[in-house]
């Protein structure tokens, strides 16, 4: 399991949309076996996303975070631990243990439940693969190359 933190002068970064380096910790079974620093190569939720892709990322703690960037790592199923201050080497440690920590509050504000909404893109399915686009891509019959 790879457990990154948003990293800030070696304490928890307060803004995730801010931040440009991560710890990410490796993690197998209960044991830390690995730490490094990864730097966002780039600007916004594309260049975080992108990170989170390469690491191949499991769980992200951080401190505060945005909508857009909230659901788009909910999506591509990272858990998020938001809310967390201090250590990072500490939230990790906890985390690890299965101690509470941050404030899930912030997962809840902005949250719309729609059972029409199976992907809770918050209404614009034309923004992920998950509703509409799939569902017509298997209708469409594939073509042999040639």
């Amino acid at each position: 399991m790879n457990i990154a933190v948003a990293y800030d002068n070696g304490q928890i970064a307060g803004n995730l949309g801010s931040c440009k380096t991560f710890l990410i910790v490796t993690v197998e079974g209960k044991e830390p076996t690995g730490k490094r620093l990864a730097a966002v190569d780039g600007e916004g939720t594309t260049a975080l996303l992108k990170l989170a892709s390469l690491e191949k990322l499991d769980v992200l703690i951080c401190g505060s975070l945005g909508l857009a960037i909230r659901n788009a790592l909910e999506m591509i199923g990272i858990l998020l631990v938001p809310g967390c201050e201090g250590s990072p080497e500490e939230a990790v440690a906890k985390f690890i243990v299965g101690e509470k920590q941050g404030d899930p509050t912030l997962l809840e504000i902005g949250r719309e439940e729609d059972p029409d909404d199976p992907m809770a893109c918050m209404h614009d399915c034309a923004k992920c693969a998950g509703c509409g686009p799939i569902e017509l891509l298997k209708q469409i019959p594939v073509e042999e190359i040639k």
